[in-house]
């Protein structure tokens, strides 16, 4: 049988597998999570508005690290101010919905409702140019954050600055940041390391397939420690070949086998972290990413992560001694550099290095960038 979400959203003792599950199913969003209220970090008086536009939507719940990003920028990196969300569509960035502390607000999709808002200023994460997208950006100051400048997507001279993960080239008005986690929830809080463990969408590009093909022989038998497969589906297709190897003994995962596409297999940010402390190790098969945010909040636990791919959003050599595997490019099998770590007990506590990602240590910078700006 699957492993399940007992619905207290607490981690239950040690083994069995199946109640490895944190975060019960129709519960998924603790109160720190909730979308229908924002955080209580931000329980101070704000005067001024901003808008954030993006493709990706943390409602329901959180399904991907861009959507995490969207959730943080809105409840904690932006204290000073009254934050809304447009929900674009991820084809060609017409405006879907606008959200108002997790609520939507009724109207005012259109270029005139929006400029009645008074916005301080617009941050578009991610951009596609269009006319509606190009309107809104000169609407008021505007600024996008995007993985790598210069981007093809992005017209000069829109925007007041760039926020990106990399850059080939110096720019006045270009702000390096990575990705962001919340430090309150993600933080150094071991337990027994029971699990290795791999976060993400079910989907062809986080390569889940190579990581569940040989665990139980290569793995399980030898360390007796199961995988725990924590997210959703985002490939039904491609969750019908992993799911011939999860058995709930070797390979477990937060999934309903009845609802695979339920929202209640993703794991909130607090039943995450709690994997993470509990976990020996922490994996992503995936062969590329442009940032990697399941594993930067991974190593803010303090636990080991063993990857195998392009890590693109990072500076090599600053990122190599923080983790086990490879970062420029894939290199043999996961499952083999699972076995080497578990082999020579290798243990890498990067909590300390990944602090620099936390919301709290960016946010001074980040306003600063934005202020200087206006």
């Amino acid at each position: 049988m699957l492993a399940t979400c007992p619905a207290s959203c607490r981690l239950p003792q040690p083994r069995p597998v199946d109640d490895l599950h944190p975060g019960g199913r129709s519960t998924l969003r603790n109160s720190k999570e909730s979308s229908a209220a924002p955080d209580a970090r931000q329980s101070r008086p704000v005067t001024r508005r901003a808008l954030l536009v993006s493709t990706a939507s943390p409602y329901p719940v959180i399904t991907n690290g861009c959507a995490r990003l969207v959730h943080d920028y809105q409840a904690l990196m932006f204290p000073h101010y009254d934050m809304y969300l447009l929900l674009t569509r991820t084809d060609d960035w017409t405006p879907v919905r606008l959200f108002h502390q997790g609520q939507p607000v009724k109207g005012k999709l259109q270029i005139l409702g929006l400029h009645a808002l008074d916005f301080t200023f617009i941050l578009f994460i991610g951009f596609k140019d269009n006319e509606f997208t190009r309107q809104l950006a000169e609407l008021r100051p505007s600024f996008c954050l995007t993985d790598t400048y210069p981007h093809p997507d992005l017209p000069d001279g829109l925007f007041r600055g760039i926020l990106s993960h990399r850059t080939v080239e110096e720019h006045s008005d270009l702000l390096l940041v990575g990705g962001s986690y919340d430090g309150e929830v993600f933080y150094p809080d071991r337990k027994s390391e029971e699990l290795v463990l791999t976060v993400g969408r079910i989907h062809p590009d986080k390569n889940q397939l190579e990581l569940v093909r040989n665990y139980r022989p290569a793995v399980f038998d030898q360390y007796g420690l199961p995988l725990y497969l924590a997210g959703g589906v985002g490939d039904l297709a491609y969750f019908g070949e992993v799911k011939r190897y999860i058995d709930g003994v070797a390979v477990a995962s937060s999934i309903d086998p009845g609802d695979p596409l339920a929202t209640g297999s993703w794991c909130s940010a607090s039943g995450i972290a709690e994997l993470c402390n509990r976990a020996r190790l922490f994996v992503s098969a995936s062969p590329k990413e442009s940032f990697g945010m399941a594993m930067i909040e991974a190593m803010a636990c303090g636990t080991t992560c063993v990857v195998n791919g392009d890590y693109r959003g990072f500076v090599a050599s600053d990122l190599r001694p923080y983790v086990y595997g490879h970062i420029t490019g894939p290199q043999g099998s996961v499952i083999e550099l699972v076995v080497q770590a578990l082999r020579h007990d290798v243990r890498i506590d990067g909590s300390r290095w990944a602090k620099k990602y936390a919301v709290s240590e960016m946010r001074d910078t980040l306003a600063q960038f934005i202020d200087e700006r206006l």
